[in-house]
């Protein structure tokens, strides 16, 4: 869309003033046909593009000169093959004064534009045939006739209104399919003047995919001399009903904009507003054959809870639901986008990041936060992260390496789990896709490493599960009531489309020491595991004492269930009877061998006596 803004104007000023320049000449001699040629004689030699005035020209005269006409149609450029036209208008209406024309100002009363449409569309290469059309007359060889004097000051320009009504601009992809509709229900601008305030205000609505919003805009507008300089200031403008998740968007501050030969440079300082909170924007960009973007986001708090989709449930609308952020992709792939991130609190669900800071950058669709920085779970976390704007569902990538941090606040903030507990530092490298916690963890993917101490898994007693094993009593609610104390506990961590293993865990208590293999499915959410239970002190003493066959020994523990209700179980009476069916083994196999002795002496005996 570079240049846009300066194409439609020029487009329109360039319709209007050889309408009413080429009609001052019709007042005498007006020739209505003779008078359509002329313009689309001269559209062609400056855009390449095909001119279709289909309604009569009607003029009315002094003091005005007023022209009225309709059925305005305008192709793409030569070099676009498209069965879409580029511009169409139903009705176009203007009026100027004739007296001040002698003195080279122009005095427009007003200009009314009524059921326009325009279609962007983009080749391969990524040219649009906005930038085909501006610049078709750059390509072509300089005439003799072009004579025009680029030093030369324009007259005054004034404007009493400008009234546009039920304007459309479709944007399409690379396969010339709809990817968003924008509409323009009004836009009117009073007593405009070149470097003079003027009023305005518009209204609308944007369409993508199966989701529509509502937008207005409003604040004051400046435009320089020769309109290549544009700002706004004062600007409050707002699109509402974007998706679910994303309510409302919000604008304001002071705009500016600037149009030199090759480059537009757009700048905005004041504030965007995400569905009633405020961040502080600073923006300089620059869009030529890149789009070079330098950002500055700050604010003191900023909730992200609502931003999520619902991670269970009725499924949503489909109209409402997922955020199409198609947008997004198509505008990073031809972009720079290098900036700042500051955030006194970040809030997600439960947890809560301070101090947050990140460095912002992309490759094309991807955007990278290189490092996150923040305070949160008690310590501080580094990461570096990246979101992957083209993927569908959207595709995440973090390394964060959180350092002495409570990982029961982590497990509580992101999996609503309250089992585990202790200080301790995690190290991931992990990819993932989706747009919820759940579905991200159904995604995981990748490798990492805990290592807790002063910790405790809530839910779970071993020490009274060992008791009842001991006594050989079934288990109650009461095994599950309680908590498990460790003072270590480390693993390394695997994780594959969901299933995150832990193949060497280990735990230390002042009672045990637990060693096994452990997993849970994200899919499921389900646990497993199978460790040894080593003990020691005085319930090892008290074990031993009890059964000294296990004197030594290393007890089975296995842990099943789900995130919700986890199990675990120790089985002594099986190990106890493993012990003693060796015992009944090798004593059964005593007596088979001292059978087969006395039988094969009692053979031989028999043996010798046939033989005497």
């Amino acid at each position: 869309m570079k240049r846009l803004f300066k194409w439609i104007l020029g487009l329109l000023g360039t319709l209007v003033a050889l309408i009413l320049v080429l009609g001052i000449v019709a007042v005498i001699f007006f020739n209505s046909d003779e008078l359509k040629n002329q313009i689309v004689k001269k559209v062609k030699a400056e855009t390449t593009a095909d001119l279709v005035i289909e309604q009569e020209l009607s003029l009315g005269f002094f003091p005005w000169l007023q022209v009225e006409t309709g059925g305005v149609t305008l192709s793409q450029p030569t070099t676009f093959n498209s069965d879409k036209q580029l511009l169409k208008v139903d009705q176009v209406a203007a009026s100027i004064k004739l007296m001040p024309l002698l003195s080279g100002d122009i005095e427009v009363g007003s200009v009314e534009l009524s059921g326009a449409e325009l279609n962007l569309l983009r080749d391969k290469s990524g040219r649009s045939n906005i930038e085909a059309l501006v610049n078709a007359k750059d390509s072509q060889p300089a005439t003799s006739e072009d004579t025009s004097d680029s030093s030369s000051k324009p007259g005054a320009l004034s404007l009493d209104s400008l009234s546009l009504n039920d304007f459309t601009l479709n944007q399409y992809d690379y396969n010339q399919q709809l990817s968003q509709s924008f509409h323009l229900t009004s836009l009117e601008v009073s007593d405009f003047k070149p470097e003079s305030v003027t009023p305005v205000t518009a209204e609308g609505s944007l369409k993508a995919g199966d989701s529509q919003s509502e937008w207005g805009l409003s604040g004051d507008l400046w435009v320089g001399a020769d309109f290549k300089q544009f700002k706004v200031s004062q600007l409050d403008a707002e699109l509402e009903g974007l998706s679910k998740q994303l309510q409302n968007i919000g604008l304001t501050g002071d705009l500016e904009l600037s149009m030199e030969n090759k480059t537009t440079k757009l700048s905005h300082k004041g504030k965007v507003d995400l569905n009633g909170q405020p961040i502080n924007l600073e923006l300089n960009a620059g869009f030529s054959t890149f789009k070079d973007i330098d950002v500055k986001l700050s604010t003191e708090r900023l909730e992200l809870e609502n931003f999520l989709a619902a991670t269970g449930g009725e499924k949503a609308p489909a109209q409402s639901g997922a955020l199409d952020l198609s947008p997004v992709a198509d505008f990073l792939k031809r972009a720079r986008v290098k900036g700042q991130l500051e955030v006194g609190e970040l809030i997600l669900k439960n947890v809560t990041f301070s101090n947050v800071s990140a460095n912002l950058r992309n490759k094309g669709t991807t955007l990278f936060l290189d490092p996150f920085k923040a305070d949160a779970f008690q310590g501080h976390m580094e990461t570096i992260a990246s979101v992957n704007f083209a993927s569908q569902p959207l595709a995440l990538s973090v390394q964060p390496d959180f350092d002495n941090i409570q990982i029961g606040d982590l497990l509580a903030a992101f999996f609503e789990l309250d089992k585990l507990s202790g200080l301790g530092e995690l190290d991931l490298n992990m990819k993932t896709k989706g747009v919820d916690v759940k579905q991200m963890l159904q995604n995981l993917n990748g490798t990492g490493n805990l290592t807790l101490s002063d910790g405790a898994f809530n839910g779970i007693d071993i020490e009274k599960l060992i008791q009842s094993g001991l006594s050989l009593q079934s288990l109650n609610k009461e095994n599950y009531s309680g908590k498990t104390s460790f003072a270590n506990l480390s693993s390394n961590i695997k994780a594959k489309q969901g299933l995150i293993e832990m193949p060497d865990f280990k735990l230390n208590s002042p009672v045990f020491d637990l060693v096994g293999k452990a997993s849970t499915n994200a899919n499921q959410e389900t646990l497993a595991g199978n460790f040894q239970l080593v003990l020691k002190g005085k319930l090892k003493e008290v074990v031993e004492q009890k059964y000294p066959k296990l004197k030594g020994k290393k007890l089975p523990f296995e842990l099943k269930g789900t995130w919700a209700e986890p199990k675990a179980s120790i089985d002594i009476e099986a190990m106890l009877k493993a012990e003693y069916q060796g015992k009944i083994d090798e004593k059964k196999k005593e007596l088979e061998d001292k059978a087969k002795d006395e039988l094969k002496d009692k053979l031989g005996d028999i043996f010798n006596r046939k033989k005497r």
